[in-house]
């Protein structure tokens, strides 16, 4: 017996769908277990979940221990507890397995799984014993994956491999509790069991595959079926071929059919399998069905036909599309007694590339020639083989275009949106003619010169991007639009278009020309900024020495430019500012500021009293005043001699009221004015005394 032979080749097939399937890692060892009921029995399997645990089961098997939990409708109160095998359930011995692997391929894998001599995946070898150890753990895992998958889809490999058993004894009134024990010693694992609850009355039909279809192709036949909805009740599939018309099914393979097309990181809702049609032409049934983890076969799907048919090759083509009275006569070439052609079909559109519909249809396959009217000033054509299997060949489109002289309508709806950088968006409404062919953009700085052309080919699209330089003299920009047809006959010119380009240039400042003070009211006069765009002048005033902001108390409109500010308190200083805004809202520069203060022009009273004494023998004139009034900064003292004009003398501190004067001449007669200052500026009249010295 071969099985090694066998192995190496099945391997290659199911070596990635196992891994894929199962996790090998530090889990507990546990007894995993699923069920089912027939109508006259209750059916078993199970497995370990880890290799070592497997391997450790294989020596001392498992024990199946039934509790009948219930009769009818009611709970036992004491379980009816039934060890179901005298001896532990282990592999099979190997001389068992002869018959069965002769025409079983899971029975082989199993076998050599369990039994064969040399089951690792050649490693590079290594002279060490790490990687020793490392490589029987490997073969330790291939033949716990191989022996599970194939246990999985045959039943009676599930039974020889020790991980099946069939209850015959059951009774249908009646609930049982299947606990499955691996008779592993504890001081060497301890496994966890598994159990599973079932009854007689738990018996259901098996389902049918469904959504199950089938393309056929060139003595070809692509199955397909819903494997995702029914992957818990069937682990294979038999495939079925009838070729009397339903009477009798064969096999497809001899093996049941596996779902390799899960994986853990790729899964598909449908299973597919190719088969190969031994003739075209005819009609041949398919079916499928499913097979559980118990071996049972479930019902048939429903029955799909087809026929093969061998695909068109060859493609017609156009040789002359010829206008006879606003009507075309096509001709085609196709080659004669070509047996996968059904007929012909004219199709037509107004575009070369897409939107064609079918003009004319079912042409006899041997005709030709046709005619075609009902055109447009534009039309193309293409002429489609069409295979009995329903496939088509179609050809190369021909043009064929009437006289046409009529322009098309002039392109409506321009507008535009300009940015801060100078990219100008330009839209309009596109044309509907059935010949247009596109647009051309013209564009000029000013709107009665030469317009040029900014397009280098006419473009499809009602859409056009330009970009301007934003910081130039002119601050419009002019466009216009015409459409073409394709006989490059032009339309008119569409309405202009003026954009205003945005302002980024801030205006130039204006100029102080004056100022006037009069009873209170502060008079400005500037001139106005010489930009073209300029629009206001703002008047910006806050007070001297202050740190607080420049307040606005006004803005005056171009030509404007002169300002009364009446809100001005006297004796303060303020500073004023101009400021220039444009039509854009941008701002020029400040001008230079200009200090301006309101005098207190009010009305003072005279000093109470003003007195001179003289005092020859010690040669001095003593003088004194007194004043009553509050907020007096300073007193200022004139002297003059007689028919001279008074000047300035001494200048007191505001708590000095004498002042003793010894600068004087003999016989000379003496004027003395004084005159009180206040804090505000305002002056009190002035009071004069004659003294002879």
């Amino acid at each position: 017996m071969k099985l090694s032979s066998l192995l190496c080749f099945i391997a290659i097939v199911f070596f990635t769908e196992i891994h894929a399937q199962r996790a090998i890692g530090d889990e507990k060892p546990e007894v995993k277990v699923i069920g089912t009921v027939t109508q006259d029995a209750i059916m078993l399997r199970w497995g370990m979940n880890t290799p070592t645990s497997w391997k450790y089961a294989n020596q001392y098997g498992f024990k199946i221990v039934r509790e009948t939990i219930a009769k009818g409708d009611s709970l036992l109160k004491a379980p009816i507890i039934k060890t179901l095998n005298d001896s532990p359930i282990k592999p099979r011995p190997l001389e068992e397995w002869e018959g069965l692997v002769d025409d079983n391929d899971y029975a082989a894998i199993a076998a050599q799984s369990l039994y064969g001599d040399d089951f690792e995946v050649e490693m590079e070898n290594a002279g060490n014993d790490l990687l020793s150890i490392l490589n029987q753990a490997e073969a330790l895992e291939q033949r716990f994956s191989y022996a599970l998958f194939a246990a999985d889809q045959d039943f009676k490999v599930a039974l020889h491999s020790g991980l099946g058993f069939v209850d015959n004894d059951i009774k249908k009134d009646e609930k049982y509790l299947y606990k499955i024990y691996a008779l592993i010693p504890e001081d060497k694992m301890q496994v966890k069991f598994g159990g599973v609850f079932l009854g007689a009355n738990d018996y259901r039909e098996l389902p049918k595959p469904i959504d199950f279809v089938g393309v056929f192709g060139d003595r070809t036949v692509q199955l397909t079926w819903n494997y995702e909805l029914l992957k818990r009740t069937f682990n294979n599939y038999i495939i079925e071929r009838s070729d009397d018309a339903g009477k009798t099914y064969n096999r497809l393979e001899n093996s049941p059919i596996v779902n390799l097309n899960e994986k853990e990181d790729r899964s598909t809702d449908r299973m597919f399998y190719l088969d190969t049609i031994p003739v075209n032409n005819k009609t041949y049934y398919y079916r499928v069905k499913g097979i559980s983890p118990f071996g049972l076969i479930g019902p048939p799907s429903e029955v799909i036909s087809g026929k093969g048919q061998k695909p068109l090759e060859t493609t017609p083509a156009i040789i002359n599309a010829n206008l006879v009275h606003n009507q075309v006569v096509i001709s085609w070439e196709f080659p004669e007694g070509n047996e996968s052609i059904s007929h012909f079909e004219i199709n037509k559109s107004n575009h070369i590339k897409e939107g064609y519909k079918i003009v004319q249809q079912n042409i006899d396959k041997k005709i030709r020639t046709t005619t075609i009217s009902n055109l447009e000033v534009i039309n193309y054509f293409t002429i489609s083989a069409v295979g009995k299997d329903g496939s088509k060949r179609v050809s190369f489109p021909k043009m064929v275009q009437l006289d046409d002289q009529e322009p098309p309508a002039k392109p409506s709806g321009l507008s535009a949106t300009i940015d801060s950088t100078g990219v100008v968006k330009l839209s309009w409404n596109l044309n509907s003619e059935i010949d247009f062919m596109g647009y051309r953009v013209f564009k000029a700085n000013l709107s009665d010169e030469e317009f040029t052309q900014i397009t280098f080919k006419p473009i499809p699209n009602a859409t056009f991007i330009d970009t301007v330089h934003i910081k130039t003299l002119n601050s419009k920009i002019y466009y216009k639009v015409q459409a073409f047809d394709q006989r490059y006959n032009p339309s008119a010119f569409s309405e202009i278009l003026e954009v205003k380009k945005p302002d980024v240039i801030p205006p130039t400042k204006p100029v102080f020309k004056s100022f006037e003070v009069d009873k209170g009211i502060i008079t400005l006069t500037w001139v106005n900024s010489s930009s073209m765009d300029a629009r206001k002048t703002a008047i910006y005033r806050k007070e001297k020495g202050k740190d607080e902001p420049w307040q606005l108390i006004s803005e005056i409109t171009l030509p404007e430019n002169t300002y009364k500010d009446a809100t001005a308190t006297p004796t303060i200083n303020y500073i004023y500012t101009l400021i220039t805004i444009d039509e854009s809202g941008l701002e020029s520069e400040p001008i230079t500021p200009l200090t301006i203060k309101v005098p207190d022009n009010g009305i003072k009273p005279e000093i109470e009293k003003f007195n001179a004494t003289v005092n020859r023998e010690e040669r001095y004139i003593s003088i004194n005043w007194r004043y009553k009034e509050n907020n007096i900064s300073e007193y200022r003292l004139y002297k003059s001699e007689e028919d001279l004009k008074p000047t300035l003398y001494k200048v007191f501190e505001k708590d000095e009221d004498k002042y003793t004067d010894r600068n004087l001449k003999i016989n000379t007669k003496y004027n003395y004015m004084i005159q009180a200052v206040y804090a505000s500026g305002a002056k009190s009249p002035i009071k004069k005394i004659e003294v002879v010295y």
